[in-house]
């Protein structure tokens, strides 16, 4: 059984809600049909050329890619010009092309998580640098005959309910008396059609993230032992997790730079760096931004971090980083988003696994334009 680019695109968007983007952002499916089946899925950083010719060389229908394609606006196809002739190639093609750009890098489990992830930085406490919002939130409440608690309750917490801060499996319940008559064609678990039924159930109430929604009402439905599952979803107006750009961490001891730089080169495979050490010897709070991080500097200066990794960084950055004090190091653009990168096509493989389809993910291995 072979996933559509629709179920694919499902998965990708429980990890990246198209809806924490960042305004005028695009994202989601740029190029192609959300109903054709995929037998192979390319992941890349860039729906450069490259990345097209690998897709149509190894047969994928679809290439995800974190960079958009439809960035900015195109006016024309004109085959004359090399956005006009990749445009055109991929829809000869018939290759499905969707970008997960700003709802990666602001996604909790997103672009600069996997960044600090990679570099084996400690992730527990760390904070968002520059908060974009935050995870909707949903209240989930199930009618469960007594007795089968437990089991809905793993299931539920399997796929991402239940969880409260670094608390995980929280719900609430009561019991009462659930009231039911089978109908005509009905195969009920408890009961004999056309005869009312009084059970004794428990109402089980749980939070879940409004991303997790799909994943959760499936995983409740798979586990209920009724043909039909009775329960509601209501909107919360809590604050969920805060979404945004960047990180902050907190290091256990200080490194030096020269301990940090190494990391860069170990971790995410560049020799490429550029650093400003800001005239200390030692870092122990560090800020993050896989990508271009110049914009954040004056909020990882107001967060007190000693030094920031990121990439892109311009003289302007580095003058203004001067002026707060905050070191930086620059380990480039596609260095930083690489870990993104590489998570995605684990992710999906995993999804696509556990859901029984056949579609291979593979990532890309050939490289477009890179600094030298």
């Amino acid at each position: 059984m072979l996933a559509t680019v629709n179920k694919i695109t499902s998965y990708l968007e429980e990890l990246a809600p198209l809806s924490i983007a960042l305004p005028g952002d695009p994202v989601g499916l740029q190029l192609g049909r959300p109903g054709a089946e995929v037998s192979r899925a390319l992941v890349a950083l860039d729906p450069d050329q490259s990345a097209v010719d690998e897709a149509a060389s190894i047969g994928a229908e679809l290439l995800v890619t974190h960079h958009p394609l439809f960035y900015h606006k195109l006016t024309s196809i004109n085959e004359s010009f090399p956005e006009g002739a990749l445009v055109a190639g991929a829809i000869r093609n018939k290759l499905n092309i969707y970008s997960a750009h700003s709802n990666y890098d602001v996604s909790p489990q997103g672009v600069t998580y996997q960044l600090a992830k990679t570099m084996d930085l400690p992730l527990e406490n760390a904070v968002v640098l520059e908060a974009a919002g935050s995870e909707q939130l949903l209240k989930l409440v199930v009618f469960i005959p007594a007795g089968h608690e437990d089991n809905i309750r793993n299931a539920l917490a399997a796929a991402g309910a239940g969880q409260i801060g670094r608390y995980s499996h929280c719900t609430f319940q009561t019991g009462g008396t659930g009231t039911f008559m089978p109908g005509e064609g009905t195969s009920p678990f408890i009961g004999t059609g056309g005869q009312l039924e009084k059970v004794d159930e428990l109402r089980l109430e749980t939070i879940l993230p409004a991303a997790r929604r799909a994943a959760v009402i499936e995983a409740l439905n798979e586990a209920h032992p009724y043909e039909e599952a009775a329960y509601d979803l209501y909107p919360l107006e809590l604050e969920g997790k805060a979404v945004g750009l960047g990180l902050l961490l907190d290091l256990p001891g200080p490194l030096s730079l020269q301990e940090l730089l190494q990391k860069c080169r170990d971790r995410l495979d560049v020799n490429n760096l550029r650093c400003w050490n800001a005239g200390k010897d030692s870092f122990k709070r560090i800020a993050l931004c896989g990508g271009s991080g110049g914009s954040l500097i004056r909020h990882a200066a107001g967060l007190e971090a000693d030094i920031f990794i990121s990439g892109d960084f311009r003289y302007h950055d580095l003058k203004e980083a001067e002026g707060h004090g905050l070191a930086l190091i620059d380990a480039g653009h596609d260095a930083t988003e690489k870990p993104g990168v590489d998570h995605l096509r684990q992710y999906l493989e995993r999804k696509l696994q556990a859901g029984g389809y056949g579609t291979e993910v593979c990532l890309q291995t050939s490289a477009g334009a890179k600094w030298s």
